[in-house]
């Protein structure tokens, strides 16, 4: 508890700028550590960013590893997908293939008049009986069919209140179809009803039909989704590649990481290139209190400057992407091998390939996986999946950004610091405190000490006046 000042009134003293400035000098320390601890939170703020941007880095490495990356695809192709769409189910004929669309199949569909009903009852639907309430709208009977999973048809209701019933699957239904019982509450108009339809098609010239739209059987290992007929379009070609890996996707995750690998280098060498500011103030300056002029982002500048691990990491990464990988081919044991590299040094070597960043070769890339795609997946991932480049490059960022990797050291340690800093912030704050008060106990004392004496020296002036006066 605070000694309540009383503010020079009896010395003429400003004691409570006096007691404030005494403060001021004995919080010098203090305010060192406040400094302290704010580097120590940026610095604990960067590594962990970089941490994070590493392990981005390490996946995009395993994605270059990844079992299914190389495996073996077809490309299928239609002329006019929305006619006929077309994928893979399984190996496929290569070659193209001739596809006539004359009709596609389609539901068999009643419509009825729809009068809501005055008592509770039920709709009877090829045997299966739906149940209806007194008063039930058309939209409600509509909902409980629908979501009725034994019923054999959809229904749906329009603006008018009619109720259209169509089955549930597709194709040829004949000329008996959606029996409804006699019921008051539809009444059929007959004209509008229409039998189910098979799709009717020619693959090469050899007509067939189908119950659904979704041709499975048509051509061997290709699925053909019926969209449209082609009587005025003509034919659609469906168009059936020989099975090899996906160079697309290959080149899409390649280009992928090295994206990555220049990004994870422009935010490391960002920190490292980043000089410190200097503080303006003379010793005495900080001595005395006063404060440091310096903005938040210049206190926080130079944290990571030359750092010499993550210095040692960059270099490390560059080097991983020259160096041959055991058991590899020659000209296929190095990521410079399929275009991916710095690139050459010149007169007029940009700062990107100063800085290590990479650069994607796409027609050199693309030959190598032409000519030898088997060489590229063995670079990349290992032979049966084991070393390869990819691996070797994810241990390297996972010694420096793994759990128990150097940054992760770095990291935890901070901590330690911050929290030993903390501690001993709280103690010089009690110990502060307890200055502070005795500074106010102190003058209080001379206050109270001066106002007695100029009382009595008062009293003394009233009393020699007194004798002089008789």
């Amino acid at each position: 508890m605070s000694t309540m000042s009383i503010g020079g009134l009896a010395s003429g003293l400003d004691t409570t700028s006096i007691i404030a400035q005494l403060m001021a000098l004995e919080r010098g320390p203090r305010n060192l550590l406040d400094t302290k601890q704010t580097l120590l939170q940026t610095k604990q703020t960067l590594l962990k960013g970089i941490q994070t941007q590493l392990r981005t880095l390490q996946t995009a490495a395993a994605d270059l590893r990844s079992v299914t990356l190389f495996s073996q695809t077809q490309r299928i192709e239609s002329s006019d997908p929305t006619k006929v769409s077309a994928s893979s189910t399984s190996g496929a004929g290569v070659g193209g293939y001739q596809l006539e669309v004359t009709q596609l199949a389609n539901a068999a569909q009643r419509s009825y008049a729809y009068t809501a009903p005055a008592a509770d009852g039920s709709i009877t639907i090829d045997g299966h009986a739906t149940a209806v309430r007194a008063g039930m709208s058309a939209q409600e009977l509509a909902t409980a069919i629908n979501t009725d999973r034994d019923a054999t048809v959809y229904a749906a209701a329009t603006a008018d209140d009619r109720i259209v019933l169509s089955t549930r699957a597709t194709g040829a239904t004949g000329g008996s179809f959606i029996n409804v019982t006699a019921d008051p509450a539809l009444t059929e108009d007959v004209t509008r009803a229409r039998d189910g339809r098979d799709a009717l098609y020619t693959v090469d010239g050899v007509a067939s039909r189908s119950s659904t739209n979704v041709l499975r059987d048509a051509v061997a290992g290709v699925t053909l989704t019926l969209r449209g007929v082609t009587t005025t379009s003509g034919p659609i070609t469906i168009s059936v590649g020989a099975p090899g890996a996906d160079t697309d996707a290959i080149q899409r995750k390649v280009q992928a990481f090295v994206d990555t690998y220049n990004a994870t280098v422009d935010a490391i060498r960002s920190k490292l290139d980043e000089k410190s500011v200097p503080d303006p103030r003379t010793q005495e300056d900080i001595k005395n209190g006063v404060a440091d002029p310096r903005t938040s982002a210049q206190l926080q500048a130079g944290t990571l400057f030359a750092d010499t691990q993550l210095n040692s990491l960059l270099s490390t990464m560059r080097q991983a992407i020259y160096s041959p990988v055991s058991g590899a081919p020659a000209g296929f044991d190095s990521l410079s091998a399929l275009g991916i590299s710095t690139g050459a040094v010149t007169a007029t070597t940009s700062k990107d390939t100063l800085a290590g960043k990479l650069t994607l070769d796409v027609d050199r890339f693309t030959k190598a996986l032409t000519d030898d795609p088997n060489a590229v997946r063995n670079l990349l991932s290992g032979v049966d999946n084991v070393g390869g480049w990819a691996r070797s490059f994810e241990s390297i960022v996972n010694t420096t950004a793994g759990t128990d990797g150097i940054l992760a050291s770095r990291i935890t340690g901070g901590d330690s610091e911050i929290t030993a800093l903390r501690s001993q912030m709280s103690q010089m704050d009690q110990r502060l405190s307890v200055k502070q008060r005795a500074l106010e106990a102190q003058f209080a004392a001379l206050e109270v000490a001066m106002s007695k004496s100029q009382t009595q020296s008062q009293w003394l002036t009233g009393q020699l006046a007194g004798l002089n006066n008789n």
